[in-house]
């Protein structure tokens, strides 16, 4: 079964307020929430899949950053 978050369990998993995840919902952005009746839950799974599109900085993406600046630097001696 799918484990459900409570608001508060989901703000202080991604360390922000209440009210940053209660304005980002009602924009329509933010973490994907499930509403059952006037409750709102997060599904464990949806949280941790937020969190990982939202990684910036890796090994690789610094890599090809390198690689183009390489390349721009041939192509300017030219």
């Amino acid at each position: 079964m799918t484990e459900l978050l409570t608001a508060l369990e989901t703000a202080r998993l991604l360390r922000c307020s209440l009210r940053t995840l209660d304005r980002e919902r009602a924009e329509g952005r933010g973490c994907p929430f499930v509403r059952m009746g006037g409750r709102i839950r997060y599904r464990r799974a949806d949280v941790e899949a937020f969190v990982a599109a939202h990684v910036r900085g890796n090994a690789s993406e610094a890599k090809s950053i390198s690689d183009t600046a390489q390349v721009r630097r041939r192509t300017a001696r030219r």
